[in-house]
């Protein structure tokens, strides 16, 4: 994520930002610096649970049925997390935000507002709400990279319902 100081830098980026090439669909992946973060802390995982696995393995420490599961788990853990951090991608196309299984039609956008959210109880982070017609709730984290494309492609789209 860019480190915008505050909204004011960020309103005055958007303004400035042109969109260089029209596309009708558009890729946002996780960014590299989330990425690289969270690889660190699954490679530590990873690398504690072969490493355990392997003094078992060469006799140093016994293998008990609880380490085995334990060790599986973690693994089974980093398998699942890798892949969910490198799959997620928000994709805007057709005049809609693809997210997961989530799809939102910019124009069933009543409100969007970009702001500092709880992600969990110790984790606040960038998402963007969006409230629909239907008076849906819908909470996308921004951990994209190019993350003032995807601003301006919603601005161009919805306008002033757009609020940072």
């Amino acid at each position: 994520m860019n480190n915008f100081k505050n909204t004011e830098q960020l309103k005055d980026k958007l303004k400035k930002y042109k969109i260089e090439d029209d596309k009708d669909k558009y890729i946002f992946r996780a960014n590299s610096k989330y990425i690289i973060s969270s690889s660190i802390f699954f490679i530590i995982i990873a690398f504690i649970a072969v490493y355990s696995l392997y003094k078992g393995m060469i006799g140093i420490e016994r293998l008990t049925h609880i380490k085995i599961i334990l060790i599986a788990i973690l693994l089974i853990y980093v398998v699942v997390a890798s892949y969910t951090l490198f799959s997620y991608k928000i994709i805007i196309q057709n005049d809609e935000i693809i997210a997961k299984k989530l799809r939102v039609k910019m124009t069933d956008i009543e409100k969007a507002t970009v702001k500092i959210g709880r992600i969990s109880a110790t984790k606040v982070d960038r998402i963007l709400e969006i409230i629909t017609k239907d008076k849906k709730r819908i909470q996308i984290r921004l951990n994209i990279s190019n993350e003032l494309l995807f601003f301006k492609l919603i601005e161009n789209k919805i306008g002033e319902k757009l609020d940072i």
